[in-house]
């Protein structure tokens, strides 16, 4: 018996990175993924991934800030699978990386909309399903980055800081009515958003030399996908059921060294 076997699970970011690794591991645990992105193409490749592999999901493709798409979606979600068992935060933006020197309010605002609001509306939109099914969980993807800033993205950073703080009140709020609210925390990860400015940061010399070769990341490697949607996964499962406000770190052990 997998892990998550008929679970209703939504993943927004799911065309890509690490949401997609998050929907195939739970698709692989016996989940139902639902599926939000805003490219219909990569959401079609992925569905198809899925039931290829003998999986059942469906996917709804729609910006996140776009709060009527995302309120039709859940209660879509609703009416065809009649429950919530978990909503998974992953859907972000990475903004170019400029300092408070040079950037625009209208960069700030795209960056807090998708990365923080829409994380707000979305859990708004489930929660009282959840609360009436009373139980549930919602997942966070925040980053180290959230406390530990590498400079030049303070939107990201501010909007990642930001989810630490509302997981740990959203876990108080909604304690009452079994709702599980935790976070997670990714460090270096090989993904689209690690290309920066037209370059994959976890593949310059500079990185490997400090972070592989020099073992600031003690493991010796960059993060993969998987490696989050594992932790994701324990979170979503009956393993994880007396655990709530909690952020969990999975860098490769990089926060841990001076």
């Amino acid at each position: 018996m997998s892990i998550l076997t008929g679970q209703i699970c939504i993943v927004t970011g799911a065309g890509q990175g690490l949401g997609r690794a998050i929907a195939l591991e739970m698709s692989r645990e016996g989940a139902v993924p639902v599926l939000i992105d805003r490219n219909p193409e990569t959401l079609e490749q992925l569905a198809g991934e899925i039931v290829r592999a003998g999986g059942i999901c469906s996917h709804h493709s729609f910006d996140v800030t776009d709060y009527d798409a995302y309120s039709r979606a859940i209660s879509e979600i609703v009416k065809r699978h009649g429950r919530i068992d978990t909503l998974v935060n992953n859907a972000g933006i990475n903004p170019a990386t400029r300092s408070i020197l040079d950037d625009t309010l209208e960069e700030w605002r795209r960056t807090i909309a998708v990365n923080l609001e829409a994380v707000y509306m979305g859990s708004k939109l489930v929660a009282p399903v959840m609360a009436a099914q009373h139980g549930g969980r919602i997942i966070h993807i925040s980053s180290i980055q959230g406390f530990a800033s590498s400079g030049l993205c303070g939107s990201y950073n501010a909007a990642k800081g930001a989810l630490i703080a509302y997981t740990k009140s959203m876990a108080v709020e909604l304690a009452p009515y079994n709702i599980l609210v935790n976070a997670v925390a990714p460090g270096f990860m090989v993904t689209p958003m690690s290309v920066v400015n037209g370059v994959d940061e976890t593949t310059t010399p500079e990185f490997i030399d400090w972070y592989i070769d020099k073992r600031k990341i003690p493991l010796g490697r960059s993060g993969q996908p998987e490696d989050v949607a594992g932790t994701v996964v324990f979170l979503a499962s009956n393993y994880c059921r007396y655990m709530t406000g909690q952020l969990l770190v999975v860098d490769g052990g990089l926060m841990s060294t001076f």
